[in-house]
């Protein structure tokens, strides 16, 4: 498969989890600024998307789905929202390379099967 088949597919599949996804740690919304004395206040700095937690890993960190941002000339390139869990605060995107993003499952397979697991 040359890169812009690959490009294509990966487009179509979205967003891909590691396969040691656990469970949703914190759900996708607004982050919040704090005043002097470290209390939430109304003001949004930043939106967060949905993180999840991994077996195996402690829970320091929680971390988004790695969302495809190449193109068809390097279809490797993901980022992931990384939230640390204790310091309760987002640090932001980072980039990471994938050379087999198809073995990934997507998220939108993972929360699939999180919901039937629900019921």
């Amino acid at each position: 498969m040359n890169k812009r088949q690959l490009w294509k597919k990966i487009k179509q599949r979205g967003p891909i989890l590691w396969a040691n996804t656990d469970d949703i740690m914190r759900y996708a919304g607004p982050l919040y600024a704090a005043d002097e004395n470290g209390e939430l206040t109304d003001k949004i700095v930043d939106y967060m998307p949905q993180t999840y937690t991994f077996k195996g890993v402690p829970t320091y960190n929680s971390y988004s789905a790695m969302v495809p941002c190449g193109s068809k000339n390097n279809p490797y390139e993901f980022m992931y929202y990384d939230f640390d869990e204790d310091e309760g605060t987002g640090e932001g995107w980072t980039g990471i390379d994938l050379y087999n993003p198809l073995r990934f499952q997507t998220e939108k397979a993972f929360l699939s099967r999180l919901k039937e697991e629900s019921k």
